[in-house]
């Protein structure tokens, strides 16, 4: 490299005394000339190798997971009460895997523009998310003085963005000491995070004393226990949640199946039970069939069906915070 310099640098001299004019288009070329490993800024982003990292109930992170690294675009900042519009704003540089050999993940990113959304001085974050089926595990983070750079062709610099520095985590958790874990992600459902009975109550209920999961505080027939599951409030009065029964036909036999439309990002076990009687109810599998588990409803149906000998059939919802 210092040679070729140098060698462009003698032929301009000669072109200034009239020695080489015929040189003129070799020696712009030269004088033009960046190696490519020189034209921007290197952004090593990671996590510490043999690091304990959790999924939300508590399993080990596994290779279902992968991390982004990317800026989200027109001024959007990102917090726990906006996250379904996160992925419409998100824009990523680069994507690694989780390593479960190494238990980390680890990405080099080189800047060689500053094309938009990467301009100068944007908020860099580091995303991650695994997980399978309706419930999803998110992480997201950045420390504050993590801005996207620009390229420096003369003067490259290694920039070191691991997870332990992070000081703005917007989701989940991180522990800079790595005890008794280092990342932490949250459990999402349909792009919300998960939330558990004590969250809801501590936010939804603490205008009231009637915050027990069987008290009505606004009287409108629904306890608070399915206000929590229904995603309804508390202390406004409304129509009661639809949870349509009907008969369903299989062959010549009519079994009665309701739907629950409960909402998946709330911890709470929902269970429908059946009686002939109003008086001895059961649950399980000896007396229901799941036949629906999505973000949109439970769906369960009697298997005892309609008879001489059982001419009622009632079926109710129990839930446990």
């Amino acid at each position: 490299m210092l040679s070729m310099i140098f060698s462009g640098m003698q032929l301009i001299k000669r072109m200034a005394k009239g020695l080489a004019p015929a040189m003129a288009g070799l020696v712009v070329f030269l004088s033009a000339w960046v190696p490519t490993s020189l034209k921007a800024e290197r952004l090593f982003w990671s996590s510490n190798i043999d690091a304990v990292n959790l999924r939300s109930n508590g399993g080990t992170m596994q290779g279902d997971y992968a991390f982004e690294l990317g800026v989200f675009t027109g001024g959007f900042i990102p917090t726990s009460a906006n996250t379904t519009e996160w992925a419409a704003h998100w824009v990523a540089a680069q994507r690694v895997s989780y390593m479960d050999r190494d238990s980390n993940f680890s990405g080099v990113f080189t800047v060689e523009n500053n094309d938009a959304p990467f301009t100068v001085g944007a908020n860099a974050y580091i995303w991650g998310f695994g997980g399978e089926g309706p419930i999803k595990e998110w992480i997201l983070f950045r420390r504050t003085t993590w801005t996207w750079p620009a390229p420096n062709p003369f003067n490259p610099f290694t920039r070191n963005w691991n997870a332990n520095a992070a000081n703005v985590v917007v989701l989940g958790s991180i522990q800079a000491s790595g005890s008794p874990y280092l990342m932490k992600s949250a459990a999402m459902v349909d792009g919300r995070p998960v939330i558990t009975w004590d969250q809801w109550a501590a936010s939804e209920l603490a205008a009231t004393t009637l915050d027990s999961p069987s008290d009505d505080p606004d009287l409108d027939g629904t306890p608070n226990a399915l206000e929590f599951i229904y995603g309804t409030a508390p202390l406004s009065a409304s129509l009661p949640t639809a949870t349509p029964a009907v008969w369903r036909v299989l062959g010549s036999e009519y079994f009665l199946q309701i739907s629950v439309p409960r909402r998946l990002d709330r911890t709470a076990a929902v269970v429908v039970e059946i009686s002939s009687d109003l008086v001895t109810w059961n649950s399980g599998p000896e007396w229901t069939e799941t036949m629906e588990d999505s973000t949109s409803a439970l769906v369960v149906r009697d298997l005892t069906p309609l008879s001489a000998g059982l001419p009622k059939r009632f079926m109710r919802v129990r839930v446990s915070p």
